[in-house]
């Protein structure tokens, strides 16, 4: 250690003196394949800080000093190429190689370090940006849907806007945070959910659950996929520890796209499309008055004389398909000192039922500047703005939700206006609302201005071919504000009934978060070059200041939309301030030829959400690999075996600390009182502590290759409630407790199967399998999710899936009748380029997995199912007799994620149709969720009524129907 700090040292009092004479070296970097120049590839000078970049010709100038030197040359998507240039030499042009399998990528390891990929110790998943971006997406977390081995990604509703739920790994806590976290350009932002406070009008929490229920959007959906270069998914603790006690779900860090020397380049894409619903449910078609009376009785007399006629109410509503369009804009550009990148979109998703659809823009602008030699200071900044009309969807108790009005309305009924005014609607006799109406009429928007802003400073005070010394400052922002504005005129036909017709709600959210990031990082390499050893130090804070305002205004006067113009105002407020420091530490050596990779590393975090505010939890790693090259002779063939183990947390959530206080009057005198759940006084976040072991092998000449890893992890501390002894005067109470235990096993495979300048096609496949078990509970087993045993509720027991469902059979026992966990999930993808044609497409397979359908048991309950006569009367006879298992239905499905058919024009008729300002041209059709299959029997097996769940996901509760799309998309390249 003595040695090293003396090196430092003696860098960083001679390392500017020691260099001579400089000289320039200039070349020109292309593709083996096509021999097409590169752009953005980099030059380094080994040893030096001295660093270029080609520009959009592929050429490149860097200063070196007198004398031997070597440049180290690396582009996205090629592998690294090493070559020595003589004193003499001035010009040094560079071929590259395709690296088809990223394995000369360099993957995040810590804060500020990184290794190749052929030499990672973790399973860490990298999406590229020509991987996002193939099919148009209405957010970002679709366009990752079957790409990540170890991912179970899936909507929530069909609503416009998002609401997309990511699980790594499975089942990693009961009642604590469940989103991965969530890094961008280095900084934390936030992925919040937050509630509309549709329940104002739906009342869906006055029923048997009292969650939420109102199809929050998370916040990862406000970001640009095209604006991004990369997206690398840490899933294991290991990789992930060094994030510490946020990290339990896994960590998602989006780098986005870099200017490039040169010229300016335009890119443009103009995406025009539209979408349509893929299932929907139907009623029931009576046939005369007979049956309609065995239903309605009396009251279906005077629609069926005596056959009854036949009005499809349903379809109609989600059938609209209006234009959808898409502009992205971006020009890169600059010089080896100044690079920049500014992008611009403006996004419209026409939405496939009456006021709905979703709206976004967004400009982004990043800055690279070279300071000197050693000093760089990178800016990137984003403002987004997104408009989002949801309509209403989901539980409820007021009769407001359509599918929760159509199983009690008959067929023979016509919902249809006569005209286009409120009034023109019919009343609908047989529940409390006319959907088409209210979708007509009800408003329900949520309008989202976002700014995300990163600068980091950075300085290499060493810079030698024996030693590097480099200190990164990074500080960062994001800030969103969310206003939600909910209108339901005093004339729609359900507003009367609660006696206070006409209700508003306005809900306003400020959320800012503030990063702070330092960084150390010392590379040493003896004069042996034995090995290389980087070590890194950093400090880390996080603020996060959220404030949530919600008032409810009831009895409107006709006309009005003012809350202040409610006769009752109701008001809500929730403020959550939270702090977080943290310091870390990892030691890297790659020796042996860069054959072995060691790495250990540790995290020390506290938080304002902990009981003790002031405890430092400590969260160690340590991983390792070995590589065995030139594998049965083949120079193209390797293996890597490598094993990681490491700890990561849970944060408790906000308030768990404390017990909150009610304030009412009694006998008109005002007062406060404790509140009826107690919090934990030395409550601590959870601890997680994994376990992985894998391979990873390039076969068949580098054409095949293949990662497999196999993990054990067990959360131990987890967040739980309990019910305390009556006299305690608290219906809960919050505590840490138990374990739960997490074991699965990922496969991502490809293989080239041609590679040619006129013939490419690569074929892609993921495999994962994950289970649960509760290993200790100190409370008896609990349900968490659901309304009950007789309609399918999740329950955490003790030796049991924590995804298990239980219910009741006919004899009134409590018994599992299903489980949330899918058997597997299997995804295959293909791209295929033949001459100027190219074909993409993605299969996605989940097999098992169940789903509590209690939107098809309405339809049954109420006699008013489509399959009444061949299905329904014998689930409802079941269901009677107290059997619930009908209700909870097999999930599996195979979709179509996205397919693309694209052709490159051809120069000749880019220059007639475009003129000479045109570089390159290419034209597209591309549709997302073209093919469905499932046996499932709701309107589709990705579904959560409760959104974003650790267990309870799988409740299918009057959704809003999800859609497939179809664009036509031209790229234009100038």
């Amino acid at each position: 250690m003595a040695h090293r700090i003396v090196l430092v040292c003696v860098g960083l009092v001679f390392g500017g003196t020691l260099a001579a004479q400089q000289r320039a070296i200039a070349g020109k970097v292309t593709g083996s394949l096509d021999g097409k120049a590169i752009a953005g590839a980099s030059v380094a000078v080994v040893g030096t800080a001295r660093l270029a970049a080609t520009n959009g010709s592929g050429e490149y100038t860097v200063l070196a000093p007198a004398g031997p030197v070597t440049l180290s040359v690396r582009a996205v998507g090629y592998k690294r190429k090493v070559l020595n240039v003589s004193g003499e030499q001035t010009t040094a042009d560079v071929v590259l190689e395709a690296d088809i399998f990223n394995l000369d990528a360099i993957v995040v390891t810590g804060q500020a370090t990184g290794v190749e990929q052929r030499n990672l110790a973790n399973a860490v998943t990298t999406v590229r940006a020509e991987d996002l971006n193939r099919a148009p997406t209405g957010t970002l977390e679709g366009a990752l849907q079957g790409k990540i081995p170890g991912a179970l990604i899936q909507e929530n509703s069909g609503a416009p806007g998002g609401g997309v739920q990511i699980n790594l790994r499975g089942v990693s806590t009961i009642n604590a945070s469940v989103d991965p976290l969530i890094v961008v350009d280095g900084i934390i932002i936030s992925n919040d959910a937050i509630g509309n406070n549709l329940n104002a009008i739906t009342a869906a929490a006055a029923g048997g659950n009292a969650s939420n229920q109102d199809n929050p959007v998370n916040r990862i959906a406000d970001l640009n996929p095209a604006d991004i270069d990369k997206i690398e998914v840490l899933k294991g603790a290991s990789a992930a520890s060094i994030y510490g006690a946020q990290a339990a779900n896994g960590v998602i860090i989006i780098s986005t796209r870099r200017g490039q020397a040169g010229a300016p380049q335009f890119r443009m894409t103009q995406r025009l499309g539209e979408s349509h619903v893929i299932h929907v449910l139907k009623s029931r078609v009576f046939r005369d008055s007979v049956e309609a009376d065995s239903v309605y009785g009396t009251k279906a007399q005077t629609y069926c004389r005596p056959t009854c006629p036949y009005f499809d109410n349903i379809s109609p509503l989600w059938d609209r398909h209006p234009l959808s369009s898409e502009t992205d804009l971006s020009v890169s550009g600059g010089s080896d000192q100044t690079r920049y990148f500014v992008s611009g979109l403006v996004k419209r998703d026409g939405g496939i039922a009456p006021g709905t659809g979703y709206d976004k823009q967004a400009a982004r602008v990043n800055l690279d500047q070279q300071l000197g030699s050693r000093w760089t200071l990178n800016f990137q900044t984003q403002a987004i703005h997104s408009l989002s009309h949801r309509g209403i969807s989901n539980n409820d108790n007021s009769g407001t939700s359509p599918y929760l009005v159509f199983p009690l309305t008959p067929s023979f009924v016509d919902l249809r206006p006569t005209g286009s005014r409120i009034s023109d609607y019919p009343v609908n006799p047989f529940e409390r609302s006319n959907p088409l109406q209210t979708y007509a009429f009800l408003r329900n928007d949520e309008d989202v201005w976002r700014i995300l802003a990163t600068a980091t400073l950075g300085w290499q005070p060493v810079a030698t071919d024996r030693q590097t010394l480099r200190f990164t400052f990074t500080g960062g922002l994001d800030n969103f504000t969310q206003r939600n504005d909910i209108f339901s005129p005093p004339e729609l036909q359900f507003e009367p009934n609660d006696g206070q017709p006409g209700t508003v709600v306005l809900g306003k959210t400020q959320n800012t978060n503030v990063n702070a990031l330092g960084n150390a990082v010392y590379t040493l390499t003896p004069a042996s070059r034995a090995y290389r050893a980087t070590t890194s130090l950093g400090v880390q804070y996080f603020d996060k200041s959220l404030n949530f305002t919600n008032l409810v205004g009831r009895n409107l006067p006709p006309g009005q939309i003012n809350i202040d113009q409610a006769t009752s105002i109701a008001v809500n407020q929730d403020l959550q301030p939270i702090r977080d420091l943290a310091i870390f530490g990892q030691e890297e050596v790659l020796g042996l030829d860069e054959r072995l990779l060691l790495t250990v590393g540790a995290r020390g975090e506290r938080t304002s959400r902990n009981g003790n505010v002031k405890r430092f939890f400590l969260y160690p790693k340590a991983a390792a690999s070995y590589r065995f090259p030139a594998l049965g002779g083949s120079a193209g063939d390797e293996l890597k075996l490598r094993a990681a183990w490491g700890q990561t947390g849970n944060q408790p959530n906000f308030g768990n600390k404390f017990t909150p206080s009610a304030t009412g009057t009694i006998g008109g005198l005002f007062g406060s009182s404790a509140g009826f759940t107690a919090g934990a006084a030395n409550i601590r976040p959870e601890r997680q502590t994994e376990l992985e072991g894998g391979a990873d092998a390039t076969l068949a000449n580098g054409r095949l290759n293949v990662n497999l890893t196999g993990y054990t992890r067990t959360v131990s501390d987890l967040i739980l409630v309990q019910t305390p002894a009556p006299s305690s005067g608290r219906a809960a109470s919050v505590f840490n407790g138990g374990r739960l235990r997490g074991r699965g096993i990922e496969v991502a495979a490809g293989y080239v199967v041609t590679q040619t300048p006129t013939v490419s096609w690569l074929v892609h496949a993921t495999f994962t399998k994950t289970t649960s078990k509760v290993l200790a509970l100190p409370v008896p087993a609990f349900q968490v999710g659901g309304f009950g045993t007789s309609l399918g509720a999740f329950q955490v027991e003790v030796g049991k899936s924590a995804t298990q469902i239980v219910g009741n059979d006919s004899l009134g026992n409590v018994v599992q009748v299903g489980d949330g966990t899918p058997d597997f999930q299997l995804s295959l993808a293909n791209d295929l380029t033949y001459g100027r044609l190219g074909l993409s497409f993605l299969w996605d397979w989940k097999h098992g997995g169940d789903v509590i359908n209690l939107t098809e048991l309405l339809f049954d309950l109420f006699r008013n199912s489509e399959d009444w006569a061949t299905g329904g009367r014998q689930r409802r006879a079941l269901f009677f007799k107290g059997e619930t298992q009908p209700y909870v239905q097999d999930a599996s499905y195979l979709k179509l994620r996205e397919a693309t058919l694209s052709y490159h024009l051809p120069a000749s008729a880019v220059h007639q149709m475009f003129g000479d300002r045109v570089r390159n041209a290419t034209v597209s059709l591309s549709g997302r969720n073209l093919i469905r299959i499932t046996k499932f029997r709701g309107i589709d097996p990705e579904v959560s009524n409760f959104g974003n769940q650790a267990i309870a996901r799988n409740i299918d509760v009057a959704p809003f129907p999800p859609s497939r799309s179809i664009f036509f998309s031209i790229d234009l390249d100038f």
